[in-house]
This record gives C-alpha cells, sequence and structure tokens, in this order.
C-alpha cells in the first residue's frame, strides 16, 4: 500500500460521504469523481442498506474506489477525501485501535487501493467535502 503524503499533480480527485438516519438506521451513499486532464466528472447517491455511521462510510468509499476502478489507466494519481476519520484512519492504519467489525470493510478498501500505485486518502473536515455531502442529502 502506498499513500503518498502529496499529489499535486493528481489525475483523479474523488470525494465519499455516507450517513445514516437514524444512527443506525437506513445508510445512504454518495460519491464524485473527477479526471482533471479531461474534466470528466462522475457523481452518484444511492440508498445503501441497513447500518451506523462507519457502515455507511466505509460503503461510500468502497463504491468510489469500484467506480475509480472502471475509469482508472496504468500511471495516473488518485487524491481521495473524506470527511470520516475513523474511516481513514481505519484504513490508513494509523487508529490507535482497529476496530474488528470494520475488518472486512478495511481489508476490501485496502485490496482496492493497492491496485492504484499512487494514491492518497485523507481526511477533510466536512465542510471541505461539501460537493459529496450535498448529493448525499439530496432526496433519494
Amino acid at each position: 500500500m502506498k499513500n503518498k503524503s502529496a499529489l499535486p499533480d493528481a489525475d483523479w480527485h474523488a470525494a465519499f460521504d455516507g450517513s445514516c438516519s437514524p444512527n443506525p438506521g437506513r445508510c445512504r451513499i454518495a460519491g464524485v469523481l473527477r479526471h482533471l486532464p479531461t474534466g470528466a466528472s462522475f457523481q452518484w447517491a444511492r440508498n445503501a442498506g441497513e447500518g451506523d455511521s462507519s457502515d455507511a462510510e466505509y460503503q461510500a468509499l468502497i463504491a468510489l474506489l469500484r467506480e475509480m476502478e472502471r475509469h482508472y489507466q496504468a500511471g495516473q494519481s488518485v487524491r481521495i477525501q473524506g470527511d470520516s476519520q475513523v474511516v481513514i484512519q481505519d484504513v490508513l492504519g494509523t487508529a490507535s485501535r482497529p476496530a474488528a467489525v470494520l475488518a472486512a470493510y478495511r481489508e476490501e478498501a485496502q485490496a482496492i487501493l493497492s491496485r492504484f500505485p499512487d494514491w492518497q486518502l485523507r481526511w477533510v473536515p466536512r465542510h471541505r467535502n461539501q460537493e459529496a455531502d450535498q448529493l448525499l442529502r439530496q432526496p433519494a
């Protein structure tokens, strides 16, 4: 797994978000994927079953990574952001204690990320993740 600290000229910028209402409850996930050299953009939001906020955030990240796999070409760099510290620290292995209940999600996300040689996954506050957050809040 390679998580570069800076990708100033990333080919792909992506954002994900997930939420539950109530928590736990009905999950909804959203993602935005943008290819900077061509301007191509892909956005989606959908319901994702039942769970808690960590389930929703992980499902959103994994769905985004799967979408990325459909468009990615060898040698491209990827920058991904989300507003869930729990999920991002869990994937990166920087959490003080990995959550056992999230292990299957973590393994799947890490497996997909391993297919991208140059990637960055970083936490941003919700106000800097507005595009994915707004998609998430649109009516189903």
